[in-house]
Protein backbone atom coordinates (compact mmCIF):
# COMPACT_ATOMS: atom_id res chain seq x y z
CA UNK A 1 0.00 0.00 0.00
CA UNK A 2 3.01 2.52 0.80
CA UNK A 3 2.63 4.21 -3.01
CA UNK A 4 5.41 6.69 -4.10
CA UNK A 5 8.24 5.65 -1.35
CA UNK A 6 10.45 8.34 -2.43
CA UNK A 7 9.34 10.35 0.65
CA UNK A 8 11.53 12.57 2.57
CA UNK A 9 12.70 11.39 5.45
CA UNK A 10 11.48 13.42 8.27
CA UNK A 11 8.37 14.12 6.44
CA UNK A 12 6.67 14.83 9.69
CA UNK A 13 7.68 15.52 13.19
CA UNK A 14 7.35 11.85 14.60
CA UNK A 15 8.21 10.28 10.97
CA UNK A 16 10.78 7.27 10.76
CA UNK A 17 13.87 7.64 8.61
CA UNK A 18 12.88 6.67 5.11
CA UNK A 19 9.10 8.47 5.44
CA UNK A 20 7.84 4.89 6.74
CA UNK A 21 4.69 6.82 8.12
CA UNK A 22 3.53 8.77 5.36
CA UNK A 23 0.87 6.85 3.91
CA UNK A 24 -0.35 5.51 7.59
CA UNK A 25 -3.53 7.00 8.48
CA UNK A 26 -4.97 7.19 12.13
CA UNK A 27 -7.92 5.01 11.16
CA UNK A 28 -5.13 2.43 10.00
CA UNK A 29 -5.25 1.60 13.92
CA UNK A 30 -8.74 0.76 13.77
CA UNK A 31 -8.19 -1.21 10.36
CA UNK A 32 -5.00 -3.01 12.66
CA UNK A 33 -7.11 -3.77 16.19
CA UNK A 34 -9.60 -5.29 13.84
CA UNK A 35 -7.24 -7.24 12.24
CA UNK A 36 -5.80 -8.50 15.51
CA UNK A 37 -8.51 -8.88 17.17
CA UNK A 38 -10.19 -11.38 14.56
CA UNK A 39 -6.98 -13.02 14.59
CA UNK A 40 -6.87 -13.69 18.25
CA UNK A 41 -10.48 -14.66 18.19
CA UNK A 42 -10.09 -17.43 15.96
CA UNK A 43 -7.26 -18.88 17.13
CA UNK A 44 -8.75 -18.68 20.70
CA UNK A 45 -12.14 -20.41 19.04
CA UNK A 46 -9.71 -22.94 17.83
CA UNK A 47 -8.55 -23.90 20.50
CA UNK A 48 -11.39 -24.09 22.36
CA UNK A 49 -13.32 -26.08 19.89
CA UNK A 50 -10.16 -28.04 18.36
CA UNK A 51 -12.63 -30.82 17.68
CA UNK A 52 -14.94 -29.50 15.89
CA UNK A 53 -12.46 -27.30 13.78
CA UNK A 54 -10.60 -30.80 13.05
CA UNK A 55 -14.31 -32.47 11.80
CA UNK A 56 -14.59 -29.41 9.81
CA UNK A 57 -11.20 -30.08 7.81
CA UNK A 58 -11.41 -33.76 8.06
CA UNK A 59 -15.09 -32.96 6.13
CA UNK A 60 -12.66 -31.20 3.33
CA UNK A 61 -9.47 -32.77 3.05
CA UNK A 62 -10.37 -36.72 4.86
CA UNK A 63 -9.07 -37.88 7.85
CA UNK A 64 -5.20 -38.62 6.95
CA UNK A 65 -4.16 -35.05 6.43
CA UNK A 66 -6.79 -33.15 8.32
CA UNK A 67 -4.81 -32.71 11.79
CA UNK A 68 -1.86 -31.83 9.71
CA UNK A 69 -3.73 -28.94 7.78
CA UNK A 70 -5.02 -27.47 10.66
CA UNK A 71 -2.03 -27.09 12.52
CA UNK A 72 -0.32 -25.40 9.53
CA UNK A 73 -3.46 -23.13 9.28
CA UNK A 74 -3.36 -21.82 12.56
CA UNK A 75 0.48 -21.59 12.38
CA UNK A 76 -0.15 -19.13 9.62
CA UNK A 77 -2.90 -17.34 11.59
CA UNK A 78 -0.37 -17.04 14.51
CA UNK A 79 2.04 -15.30 11.57
CA UNK A 80 -0.44 -13.35 10.24
CA UNK A 81 -1.47 -11.98 13.90
CA UNK A 82 2.12 -11.09 14.18
CA UNK A 83 2.56 -8.91 11.13
CA UNK A 84 -1.06 -6.93 11.67
CA UNK A 85 0.70 -6.06 15.44
CA UNK A 86 3.86 -5.20 13.78
CA UNK A 87 2.12 -3.03 11.72
CA UNK A 88 0.19 -1.27 14.40
CA UNK A 89 3.12 -0.40 16.49
CA UNK A 90 5.33 0.45 13.70
CA UNK A 91 2.90 2.68 11.84
CA UNK A 92 3.32 1.03 8.70
CA UNK A 93 0.16 0.30 6.21
CA UNK A 94 2.10 -2.02 4.34
CA UNK A 95 2.19 -4.58 7.17
CA UNK A 96 -1.77 -4.79 7.40
CA UNK A 97 -1.08 -6.06 4.03
CA UNK A 98 -0.46 -9.61 4.44
CA UNK A 99 -3.08 -10.40 7.48
CA UNK A 100 -5.89 -9.31 5.39
CA UNK A 101 -4.97 -10.87 2.03
CA UNK A 102 -3.61 -14.17 3.86
CA UNK A 103 -6.99 -14.03 5.17
CA UNK A 104 -8.58 -13.32 1.63
CA UNK A 105 -6.91 -16.13 0.65
CA UNK A 106 -7.89 -18.48 3.25
CA UNK A 107 -11.65 -17.61 2.70
CA UNK A 108 -11.66 -17.96 -1.04
CA UNK A 109 -10.08 -21.93 -0.90
CA UNK A 110 -12.59 -22.87 1.92
CA UNK A 111 -15.04 -21.00 -0.75
CA UNK A 112 -14.00 -23.35 -3.48
CA UNK A 113 -13.68 -26.25 -1.09
CA UNK A 114 -17.27 -25.93 -0.23
CA UNK A 115 -18.56 -25.68 -4.15
CA UNK A 116 -16.53 -29.00 -4.97
CA UNK A 117 -17.57 -30.84 -1.29
CA UNK A 118 -21.35 -29.30 -1.86
CA UNK A 119 -21.14 -27.32 1.69
CA UNK A 120 -23.54 -23.93 0.32
CA UNK A 121 -24.20 -23.02 3.88
CA UNK A 122 -20.25 -22.57 4.09
CA UNK A 123 -20.07 -20.92 0.96
CA UNK A 124 -22.50 -18.44 1.71
CA UNK A 125 -20.35 -17.80 4.97
CA UNK A 126 -17.32 -17.98 3.65
CA UNK A 127 -18.32 -15.52 0.89
CA UNK A 128 -19.43 -12.75 3.26
CA UNK A 129 -15.97 -13.16 5.55
CA UNK A 130 -14.11 -12.82 2.00
CA UNK A 131 -16.05 -9.84 0.72
CA UNK A 132 -15.64 -8.17 3.88
CA UNK A 133 -11.88 -8.43 4.09
CA UNK A 134 -11.72 -7.20 0.51
CA UNK A 135 -13.55 -4.02 1.57
CA UNK A 136 -11.36 -4.24 4.85
CA UNK A 137 -8.08 -4.16 1.98
CA UNK A 138 -9.77 -1.63 0.00
CA UNK A 139 -10.36 0.84 2.71
CA UNK A 140 -6.70 0.54 4.05
CA UNK A 141 -5.42 1.16 0.47
CA UNK A 142 -7.86 4.49 0.12
CA UNK A 143 -6.89 5.56 3.61
CA UNK A 144 -3.20 5.27 2.68
CA UNK A 145 -3.62 7.37 -0.42
CA UNK A 146 -5.87 9.79 1.76
CA UNK A 147 -2.47 9.88 4.18
CA UNK A 148 0.10 10.29 1.28
CA UNK A 149 -1.98 13.33 -0.60
CA UNK A 150 -2.26 14.79 2.88
CA UNK A 151 1.40 14.93 3.05
CA UNK A 152 2.38 15.62 -0.73
CA UNK A 153 4.07 18.40 -1.58
CA UNK A 154 1.50 20.68 -3.38
CA UNK A 155 1.46 21.32 -7.32
CA UNK A 156 1.76 19.70 -10.40
CA UNK A 157 3.03 16.02 -11.30
CA UNK A 158 6.17 16.17 -13.54
CA UNK A 159 5.68 15.56 -17.07
CA UNK A 160 4.74 11.63 -18.34
CA UNK A 161 4.13 10.62 -14.99
CA UNK A 162 1.38 7.81 -13.92
CA UNK A 163 -0.08 10.34 -11.74
CA UNK A 164 -2.60 12.60 -11.86
CA UNK A 165 -2.83 16.17 -10.54
CA UNK A 166 -3.24 14.97 -7.60
CA UNK A 167 0.30 13.03 -7.26
CA UNK A 168 -2.35 9.80 -6.91
CA UNK A 169 -2.68 7.00 -9.39
CA UNK A 170 -6.07 6.55 -10.78
CA UNK A 171 -6.65 3.56 -8.37
CA UNK A 172 -5.87 5.66 -5.35
CA UNK A 173 -7.79 8.19 -6.31
CA UNK A 174 -11.07 6.04 -7.12
CA UNK A 175 -10.42 4.18 -3.71
CA UNK A 176 -10.05 7.84 -2.05
CA UNK A 177 -13.16 8.76 -4.06
CA UNK A 178 -14.68 5.52 -2.75
CA UNK A 179 -14.14 6.62 0.86
CA UNK A 180 -15.31 10.12 0.48
CA UNK A 181 -18.49 9.28 -0.67
CA UNK A 182 -18.45 6.71 2.11
CA UNK A 183 -17.84 9.10 4.60
CA UNK A 184 -20.70 11.91 2.67
CA UNK A 185 -23.23 9.18 3.63
CA UNK A 186 -22.19 8.68 7.29
CA UNK A 187 -21.38 11.75 8.17
CA UNK A 188 -22.11 13.72 10.99
CA UNK A 189 -25.93 14.25 10.78
CA UNK A 190 -27.25 17.29 12.93
CA UNK A 191 -29.95 16.72 15.80
CA UNK A 192 -32.35 18.62 16.04
CA UNK A 193 -32.64 21.31 18.64
CA UNK A 194 -34.66 19.90 22.17
CA UNK A 195 -37.31 22.19 23.78
CA UNK A 196 -37.94 22.38 27.04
Amino acid sequence: MTVGASAQPGSGPSAPAGGAARTWHRFHYAVGVFVIAYGVAALASAAALWGDRLDEMEGYFGSGPASGILVLAKAVEVLLVVAAVAGVLMRRDLLLVPPVAGWMAGFAMFAVLDVFTGRWGGLVEHLAYLAAFVVLLFLSYGLSAKAQLAKAPKGPAPDGSPRGPSGLTWTQEFALQAINRAAALTGPRTRPDKRD
